[in-house]
């Protein structure tokens, strides 16, 4: 699915948590291509405070941050409940049958293991897995 395939689709709001700037940037770019809105956290405590107020429908979240593991991220934002209908998708360099498990356990939706292409963000935002 093309970027521009994507642009028929609802307009989705999506959280990117990413530590690092350049790869943030480039994910805020295809989201962008595709038609939707990105904001871009870079710590666990910022993602925190920013999710309950811009509602994401999907947030990209990053395993290893500075500040704290995505897994805890992920663990207190679906303790939120005005966060229930939120997908997580973990975007790591953690990409074991463990961590793959470990993530699923902690209420992340998806577990796509770095380097990811722009296909599968695509099929995620087209909200196919």
């Amino acid at each position: 699915m093309s970027a521009v395939d994507c642009m028929n689709a609802e307009r989705l709001r999506i959280l990117i948590v990413e530590d690092f700037p350049d790869t943030a940037d480039f994910l805020a770019k295809w989201v962008e291509l595709a038609g939707h809105s990105a904001r871009i956290c870079h710590t666990g405590v910022d993602a925190l405070k920013v999710a309950p107020e811009y509602r994401p429908d999907i947030i990209l979240l990053d395993i290893g941050l500075p500040d704290m593991h995505g897994w805890d991220v992920a663990r207190l934002l679906r303790e939120d409940p005005s966060l229930s209908q939120t997908r997580i998708v973990a975007v790591t360099a953690y990409k074991t049958e463990e961590d793959r498990l470990r993530s699923e356990k902690l209420g992340i939706d998806v577990h796509l293991g770095k380097p990811v292409l722009q296909s599968d963000i695509a099929k995620i935002l087209a909200k196919r897995t």
